[in-house]
């Protein structure tokens, strides 16, 4: 017995097996945008057909309102295309060419060279806006652990540069930021980095101006709360910096000795 050729899919039918797939798929980036909270997967397909339009509401008002410094460029470059266009009309006079140069010819030829330039400009907008992107928590940060890191380096090279400069000059800062214009330490290592778009506050220094070398297991700074981890980064007295949780706050400034004596410094 001879089998019947299966029939082939109607246009009508493919049409709505690809209107399907595209709901699938929509439905697969909402769900994964909705658990991840990465919205990357929703703007990129939004703005690569329509950044110009966005671009272009935002930009148009401010060009509209300075056209005067529109018009000295534009002249130049009408000027430019004329004289171009001129001399190499003369050039191909002068060779015999039989064929001349049309005016429609040296547009074309600008307006490729003027969307080239304009190509390179917005090559380089997107190399860094993907640098940008890539600054993102969800990109750079890896894990909830990422603001903990940071701030313990942090910490870590703000009590050497306390122990630095209380060898130096005797006594601590009266503020952190005394170590910036003293020692030259970068102003944001007074600063807990936080994700993309959450405000920066800064240590806290437990003995300002104090003379007397805080002893090792003596806290000298301390962070905010990390509020993602529930913890503290303290610096001791030995340069050690330890990470502790959030409910020990009390506990550790408790823990300064403000009343212990100073060690009088050698005239």
């Amino acid at each position: 017995m001879s089998k019947e050729p299966l029939a082939l899919k109607t246009p009508a039918s493919r049409r709505w097996t690809w209107v399907i797939r595209g709901v699938l798929w929509s439905l697969v980036i909402l769900l994964f945008t909705f658990i991840t909270g990465c919205t990357l997967l929703i703007e990129t397909p939004v703005h690569l057909p329509l950044g110009w339009l966005f671009h272009a509401m935002k930009t148009t008002p401010q060009a509209l309102g300075n056209w005067r410094a529109f018009v000295l460029p534009s002249g130049c470059l009408i000027l430019a295309g004329i004289l171009i266009h001129r001399f190499v009309q003369r050039c191909l006079v002068t060779q015999g060419a039989a064929q001349r140069l049309r005016p429609a010819d040296t547009i074309a030829a600008l307006s490729l060279l003027l969307l080239g330039c304009g190509a390179a400009i917005a090559l380089s907008g997107i190399v860094h806006q993907t640098v940008w992107l890539m600054a993102d928590p969800w990109t750079e940060d890896r894990g909830k652990r990422a603001d903990l890191t940071a701030c313990v380096n942090d910490a870590r090279q703000l009590m050497l540069a306390l122990a630095e400069f209380h060898v130096e000059k005797g006594h601590y800062p009266e503020s952190l930021q005394e170590l910036v214009t003293t020692l030259d330490v970068p102003s944001q290592l007074a600063w807990v980095r936080y994700g993309t778009g959450k405000v920066r506050e800064p240590f806290l220094l437990l003995h300002p101006g104090g003379k007397r070398a805080v002893t090792a297991d003596e806290p000298l700074i301390v962070s905010p709360i990390l509020q993602q981890d529930g913890k503290v980064v303290v610096g001791y007295g030995d340069c050690s910096v330890r990470s502790l949780p959030a409910r020990m706050l009390d506990r550790i400034l408790a823990d300064r000795d403000l009343t212990k004596p100073e060690v009088p410094t050698r005239p």
